[in-house]
């Protein structure tokens, strides 16, 4: 079967079968994270004129306060748990999910009265479908400009919208989705990269009220997209669908920074500890990474917070002078203004990118005196649940008033589609 009909076949097959207790479970702690990075963004000014853009009454719940349509409750959502760039990451599908399949399944659900289990249903079949239409597209599509976000996750959010709704018929939705699908890596460093993903949920959405309508597009539109999008239709993408949940590889951000640097700060945290107490005063630190990350947080300058969460030298100045403290807000607007200690810090790290270091780790090295130390760290090793779980909560604690982000993982654990609401909209 060409891409189209192996989604179409993998709604109509999960859309009423019993999911994967691992794969559900990874869907609650995004949904945990959702809520936390979300509710964070409150007075963030990008997050802040989505929801006034999309305010009024409706069908649907926007965060803070407020209704609109599902369209646009989506979209509005969507750009806030995407406004502080927080969110969760998956490597191979290269972009962000659940702020985009997360939002779409719940306007849609609380639209059509969905239950909680539906809604939680919608948002893994959705980011299940989003994940391998990225990997489908591939690295070309992303490196030519394209943002996996937007394009790949309004597959995403069609089909999620669809499961939410109810429609036992999926084929509709995917092909008017699929002529909507845009969004461009040009945006990024804007207030438009976050509506990438609010456009993206909003973009599935509005495909499910079309198909409803009565209208549909091409079914050879996938292939189309490809070709015309740099797209390098990877059929190794649609390998056990349904069967094996690529969704659950991805990965949470404990730090406020670019994703690209997570590896490289459990690395140097992990290096600290190593070097022996009694070499205090470090000369040289080596940053090995994978080459695709030298353009994005390779940053040897930096004049603000923003700037210091693309550099792998800032932040590195940042743990040696905090001890390897986790990294923090507070933390990053500490390095400002800078310091002649921290910028001669900066100074001693090298970054260097190596091939045999894989995108999703990083290898330090620390020098002083006559001692080193070294410590590799790669984001695809197994974390159990336990431990995401705690480093979530610990997360939100950093974020928001204390024991807020308990009480979230209270609703989500309490499967009640009213309490979650309920917790948007305070």
């Amino acid at each position: 079967m060409n891409a189209f009909e192996t989604l179409a076949a993998f709604y109509e097959t999960q859309r009423e079968a019993e999911l994967p207790c691992s794969a559900t479970d990874v869907m609650r702690l995004c949904l945990l994270d959702w809520l936390i990075v979300s509710r964070a963004a409150k007075g963030d000014a990008v997050a802040e004129s989505a929801l006034a853009y999309a305010a009024g009454q409706g069908e649907a719940s926007l965060f803070f306060g407020g209704g609109a349509s599902a369209r646009m409750a989506a979209l509005a959502n969507g750009t806030v748990s995407h406004a502080l760039d927080y969110d969760d990451t998956h490597f191979a599908h290269i972009g962000h999910v659940s702020t985009v399949v997360i939002p779409a399944a719940l306007a849609m659900g609380e639209a059509r009265g969905a239950s909680f289990e539906t809604i939680l249903r919608a948002a893994l079949m959705g980011a299940e479908a989003a994940t391998r239409f990225g990997v489908w597209l591939g690295r070309e599509h992303y490196q030519i400009g394209y943002h996996q976000t937007a394009t790949a996750g309004a597959i995403g959010a069609a089909l999620a919208a669809s499961v939410a709704a109810g429609h036992r018929d999926v084929r509709a939705a995917l092909s008017n989705a699929c002529g909507f699908a845009a969004g461009l890596k040009a945006q990024f460093g804007t207030g438009m990269k976050p509506v990438n993903a609010g456009m993206a949920a909003a973009n599935g959405v509005e495909a499910v009220l079309m198909a409803e309508a009565g209208l549909a597009g091409s079914e050879t539109v996938f292939e189309a997209f490809a070709a015309t999008h740099h797209g390098l239709k990877d059929t190794a993408a649609w390998d056990e669908i349904g069967e094996a949940w690529l969704f659950e590889a991805v990965t949470h951000k404990f730090y406020p920074c670019c994703h690209g640097t997570h590896a490289m700060i459990e690395a140097l945290r992990d290096a600290l500890q190593r070097m022996p107490s009694s070499e205090r005063t470090l000369e040289r630190i080596t940053v090995r990474t994978h080459p695709r990350w030298m353009s994005v947080c390779n940053k040897p300058s930096v004049k603000d917070a923003l700037e210091a969460k693309f550099s792998y030298r800032a932040l590195a100045a940042l743990l040696v002078q905090t001890g390897g403290a986790a990294v923090d807000e507070a933390g990053l607007q500490s390095l400002f203004p800078m310091r002649e200690s921290t910028g001669a810090l900066m100074a001693s790290v090298e970054v260097i990118a190596d091939e045999a270091v894989s995108e999703e780790a990083s290898r330090v090295t620390l020098e002083a005196g006559g001692a080193s130390a070294q410590a590799e760290h790669d984001l695809r090793a197994p974390m159990s649940f336990e431990a995401r779980l705690e480093k979530l909560l610990a997360k939100g604690e950093g974020v928001l008033p204390k024991g807020e982000a308990a009480r979230y993982w209270d609703v989500v654990q309490s499967a009640d589609v009213t309490a979650l609401l309920s917790l948007i909209t305070e």
